[in-house]
């Protein structure tokens, strides 16, 4: 149930990491339910620019983007999440494995059409894996706040509605009600990782 971080040669793991990508990969299903709600996109009107696919990529689903703040943004996938700081760098979160890879460039050369796109990104080494701490832990704070405000606005119900179709049978389904509680459980984990990573470091 923990998400501490272990340096095996030099690339992190995470304990629990099943349960964690479990609770990331809903999270992306439920992005996908809120661009398609019928009332109108949500994510749109909470801010996001959406960038068609071009010709070359006809079929990709369009790209997702946000910027935070000047120096901060983050991008939404089906295959995962961008999340970018120009303090450090930008990381790319994987929908299935929950170990962040690094890139130091705050600017992508190419737009993550699909998951061969981000070949350059590579499990982070050294001081590396504390930006990448860093940037895991600011991701789900603003994964908690999305959260938070939809819940608030939309109601735990419209959550509830948009896991129906997630509920398989075959899937671990988290209840709307446990979602927000759940990601913060991995965001205290993973701070207390951080600072066991820095000691290590000094």
């Amino acid at each position: 149930m923990t998400s501490t971080i272990e340096i095996v040669n030099d690339t992190p793991k995470r304990e629990g990491g099943t349960e964690n990508v479990d609770l990331f990969s809903q999270q992306i299903w439920c992005w996908g339910r809120d661009i398609l709600r019928e009332e109108g996109n949500w994510l749109i009107q909470q801010g996001f620019d959406g960038i068609n696919a071009p010709a070359e990529k006809a079929g990709c689903k369009n790209i997702y983007t946000l910027s935070l703040s000047k120096s901060q943004s983050v991008i939404l996938r089906g295959f995962g999440v961008l999340f970018t700081d120009h303090n450090y760098g930008t990381i790319f979160l994987p929908r299935y494995d929950f170990r962040p890879k690094y890139n130091r460039n705050t600017e992508l050369e190419i737009l993550p059409w699909e998951f061969g796109d981000l070949s350059e990104f590579k499990f982070p080494a050294d001081l590396e894996i504390d930006y990448c701490s860093s940037m895991l832990i600011q991701l789900i704070d603003w994964i908690i706040e999305y959260e938070k405000e939809l819940q608030d606005k939309l109601g735990t119900g419209y959550r509830a509605s948009t896991l129906r179709e997630w509920d398989n049978g075959e899937r671990v389904v988290i209840a709307a009600k446990d979602i927000i509680g759940e990601w913060l459980r991995i965001r205290d984990e993973l701070k207390k990782s951080s600072v066991q990573l820095s000691i290590d470091f000094i």
